[in-house]
């Protein structure tokens, strides 16, 4: 019995010390999303899309009243906003699969880290580059620790087009905060 305790509380350890290793994740979506053809391309900025994003805890994904926004006059002959506007019509979502998901027992607010001035694609990868997104970051406890720890990137020259300012932060200590509070609350 004590064996079969062991095995489990090890198995449970290492799989939670293995949460948000999902880098290359990439479901398929119901209905085939270009991020490269709406941010890249067209340039449409994240948070036209993800509306909400710098009030609140998660990036929400669009309602489709939002694709419909630009999709009842742009190219709604295509196979796919017509399936779109059919949802829309009928008043039924469309269940898209979150690509980034975190554990309920994380609080992490994208609305800090836009007040702070980081990117999405600091953390999300060149999103504006896929026509399927991808996780490109780990989302672990380490991963999040070291940026905080060094969350002095800013844009411009430097490796992936960002530098380090080792004074400040936007007007803010160099560091952001690393009390497990934070994101443990």
């Amino acid at each position: 019995m004590t064996l079969i305790v062991v095995v489990l509380l090890g198995f449970g350890c290492w799989k939670l010390l293995g949460m948000g290793e999902n880098v290359g994740y990439s479901p398929v979506q119901p209905i085939p999303f270009s991020h490269k053809l709406h941010a890249g391309d067209n340039h449409i900025p994240c948070q036209y899309c993800h509306a909400g994003v710098e009030r609140s805890r998660l990036a929400p994904i669009p309602a489709l009243n939002v694709c419909m926004g630009c999709h009842a006059v742009v190219d709604n002959g295509a196979a796919p906003i017509k399936e779109v506007a059919a949802a829309y019509a009928a008043l039924k979502p469309i269940e898209f699969v979150r690509v980034y998901d975190l554990p309920q027992f994380v609080y992490f607010q994208h609305r800090w880290h836009i007040a702070a001035g980081i990117t999405c694609q600091t953390c999300h990868g060149q999103v504006q580059n896929m026509d399927q997104v991808s996780q490109v970051t780990q989302w672990t406890m380490a991963e999040c620790l070291n940026c905080h720890r060094n969350d002095n990137l800013l844009p411009g020259p430097g490796d992936n087009g960002y530098h380090r300012d080792p004074a400040t932060f936007h007007d803010r200590p160099a560091n952001a905060p690393q009390d497990c509070n934070v994101c443990h609350n």
